[in-house]
């Protein structure tokens, strides 16, 4: 039975919702990188009978496409969430999710430097809104701990959209499931890297525990199969800029569940700064333009 890319979408924002929530009960057992690699090791396995129903090794790892599938892993799941996860130590689901839509404006300065694309000044008016949005969240944070993981959300979010040009070299005919198993099994090696490189200086936290356990399970199972799947679908089968409109509202559910489970306090910056960060991500986005897209 054909799923409903509608469905889909809606189901990948409840899950990247809530992933950060779980994210922020999980770093207390674990460090980062073992959570992820973990997380991305079961979920790979989850993959295996899909990859061999469709024969999906040439796809994986084809002399022509297996670097970009290790550039797509890395920077579309090791790195970044790495960093994100360690965000997490100092700073709130809440104030992740908003920062996240930070990346826009790393968008259009990428395709400016990269692709000599100009900004309009509906995305510079949305950009600015953006930046506002995420400067109230630091200005509330002031000098505080809170602000070095703020940084750090922000820093590391280039890098996800140097991810996407390697997704879009991708084959057409390489279907959601397997661009979804990329993300998780060519994430491992430098997760394994990261992994030598905390024993070497740190150490190993793992503190077994129910918390961490059903942790593992959510991202694994829920956000790095089901997730990818659901989210790659939706974008293949409908207008990306109804897909973006939906996807982009994600934070407003991360700040009700959390503000409910006590995980964060709602403050006036913050609801401020959501408003303002979601308004901009929708003008710079050019949803208005897309809402009469048919689907494709």
């Amino acid at each position: 039975m054909k799923k409903s890319p509608v469905l889909a979408i809606w189901i990948s924002w409840f899950i990247t919702a809530v992933n950060l929530i779980v994210g922020k009960y999980a770093i207390a057992y674990i460090n980062a990188a073992l959570f992820l690699f973990l997380s991305c090791a079961v979920a790979t396995l989850c993959f295996l009978p899909h990859i061999h129903k469709v024969n999906g090794w040439k796809f994986l790892f084809g002399k022509k496409l297996i670097w970009k599938n290790l550039a797509l892993g890395t920077l579309g799941t090791a790195l970044p969430m790495t960093c994100m996860m360690i965000a997490l130590n100092y700073t709130t689901p809440t104030n992740a999710a908003i920062l996240n839509q930070f990346e826009i404006v790393y968008s259009l300065i990428l395709a400016w430097i990269l692709l000599k694309e100009k900004p309009s000044v509906q995305q510079l008016l949305g950009s600015a809104l953006v930046v506002a949005g995420v400067t109230l969240l630091l200005w509330q944070a002031g000098f505080s701990v809170q602000l070095k993981g703020d940084l750090m959300v922000i820093g590391s979010l280039w890098m996800f959209q140097l991810s996407h040009i390697f997704a879009k070299k991708l084959p057409r005919e390489m279907d959601p499931a397997l661009i979804a198993v990329v993300r998780a099994m060519f994430a491992l090696p430098a997760l394994f890297l990261l992994i030598i490189y905390i024993v070497c200086t740190q150490g190993i936290i793992f503190t077994p525990a129910p918390t961490l356990w059903w942790a593992l399970a959510f991202t694994a199972v829920i956000n790095y199969f089901i997730g990818n799947i659901f989210w790659y679908y939706a974008i293949r089968n409908m207008a990306l800029g109804k897909a973006t409109a939906i996807i982009l509202s994600y934070p407003v559910m991360t700040f009700i569940l959390s503000a409910l489970l006590g995980v964060d306090k709602v403050t006036t910056f913050k609801v401020l700064g959501l408003i303002l960060a979601l308004l901009g991500a929708y003008i710079v986005t050019g949803i208005v333009k897309t809402q009469g897209e048919t689907k494709r």
